[in-house]
């Protein structure tokens, strides 16, 4: 019988103390404005070293409207992507995306290369973004 009440007594702590229903953080404020200190301060740098896919460049007569043109083509198939057009004499250089690690362009790379195979990735400066 002794036994009997033992096993029930720990069933029931048991049952008592795994019933909780929600998690209540106590997060200290001097973590939380350390948190935003370091958004505004990202945001405030505009660019950082990051990523970018080159698609294409352009060089010869009518470059420029030939590198807005793929810019536009590209936006049509990819329109969550971002592409920026670049001069670097001679050339006019479509670069897509903002990558913060090389592991992230390459995931990227795999999907853009379906339509440009001739694409690649190249270290730039990256807008910041959250």
């Amino acid at each position: 019988m002794r036994r009997f009440f033992i096993t029930l007594a720990l069933i029931v702590c048991c049952v008592a103390g795994f019933t909780q229903n929600s998690v209540q953080y106590n997060i200290e404020p001097a973590i939380v404005t350390i948190q935003d200190d370091y958004v505004r301060t990202w945001k405030r740098l505009g660019e950082v070293d990051g990523y970018r896919i080159q698609i294409a460049a352009v060089t010869g007569t009518n470059s420029k409207s030939t590198a807005e043109n793929e810019r536009f083509l590209f936006r049509s198939r990819f329109p969550e992507t971002p592409a920026y057009i670049s001069y670097m004499e001679p050339y006019f250089r479509i670069r897509v995306g903002n990558y913060k690690t090389r592991l992230e362009a390459y995931f990227a790379l795999v999907e853009i290369r379906t339509a440009y195979p001739n694409a690649y990735i190249i270290p730039d400066k990256i807008t910041y973004s959250e």
